[in-house]
């Protein structure tokens, strides 16, 4: 029986936990992400879990779920805004002479998608999306039953294409990008940008929280929660004509948690898609939650070690 550790490193905390071919999850747990220094301390972190965990299973690989723009086959972080100093960072280059264990990188998008997979609400998708909401929109793309990496692997940025002409600007350069209007940290600012317009100041809120507020009723809420809706539906309905998917699945608290907003997004997206593009309810939620990259983690490193993995749940 093959067992991995696995890691899913976020800007907040960095997951981690051993699990088996079968897909067991035999251990789980969770350490801050260091707030400095984070190239020099985030090995020094991983061999120190690595250790403690050999002493309880035998361990075949090493796993990791990155944020941030990856080079899965050079183990390098190209690019990430979430961690200070964590752009640059080579895994493979770090970790190689501290273990003899293979060392495996993957974008935690791709990661979570792998994740639905093989475990989750991908099972038996051959022709697919995979979009998580959160601070800005990730996608990973599935063709014939494969991750579309393309030439760079740098493939599914679709929270990148722009649908406001001259729209808000993104920190990727460029205006009117999808994810500036319909991911979660969008709802939220327009929610706080239009409660401010009203004369209620507020600080602080979740998607999660707004989207409370809206099933009370309460009119700020559900005046920026239909324009938010309006604009995830535009951007799903140009993936559904560009790619021509069986399902896409979306991932992040506010989706996974709150089963209205996929309800209302299908109903949006028979007014923006064309009929011979839909099946019924062809958006739906992940299931997996957190567990996701963990698991996509593993599925990964199993893969590319050519185990055989069990695909039922």
């Amino acid at each position: 029986m093959s067992n991995v550790i696995c890691f899913d490193i976020g800007g907040t905390f960095i997951k981690y936990g051993v699990i088996n071919q079968d897909g067991s999850l035999c251990f789980k747990d969770k350490t801050p992400t260091p707030k400095k220094d984070i190239q020099q301390i985030l090995p020094m972190i991983i061999m120190e879990k690595l250790d403690a965990l050999q002493r309880e299973w035998s361990i075949s690989a090493i796993s990791i779920s990155s944020c941030g723009l990856v080079d899965r086959e050079a183990g390098i972080v190209l690019y990430s805004n979430n961690i200070p100093g964590y752009t640059g960072m080579n895994f493979k280059e770090a970790l190689s002479p501290l273990t003899n264990l293979p060392i495996f990188v993957e974008n935690d998008v791709k990661c979570g998608c792998m994740g639905e997979m093989w475990k989750g609400a991908l099972q038996g998708k051959k022709d697919a999306v995979f979009l998580t909401l959160g601070t800005g929109i990730g996608g990973t793309i599935l063709v014939n039953g494969k991750i579309l990496n393309g030439s760079s692997n740098l493939a599914g940025e679709l929270g990148h294409t722009v649908i406001v002409n001259n729209g808000r600007s993104c920190s990727c350069g460029r205006k009117g990008c999808f994810e500036r209007y319909a991911s979660t940290s969008a709802l939220v600012q327009d929610y706080i940008r239009e409660m401010r317009r009203r004369g209620f100041p507020v600080n602080s809120i979740s998607g999660e929280e707004i989207v409370q507020l809206v099933y009370k009723q309460e009119p700020g809420a559900l005046k920026v929660y239909l324009k938010f809706v309006h604009y995830l539906s535009q951007g799903l309905a140009n993936i559904i004509h560009l790619l021509n998917p069986e399902s896409i699945i979306i991932g992040g608290g506010i989706a996974e948690q709150n089963e209205q907003l996929i309800q209302d997004v299908n109903k949006e997206i028979e007014k923006e898609a064309m009929s011979m593009y839909l099946n019924n309810n062809i958006i739906s939620s992940a299931v997996l939650g957190n567990q996701a990259g963990l698991f996509g983690a593993c599925y990964n490193a199993l893969v590319r070690l050519n185990v055989q993995v069990n695909s039922t749940t």
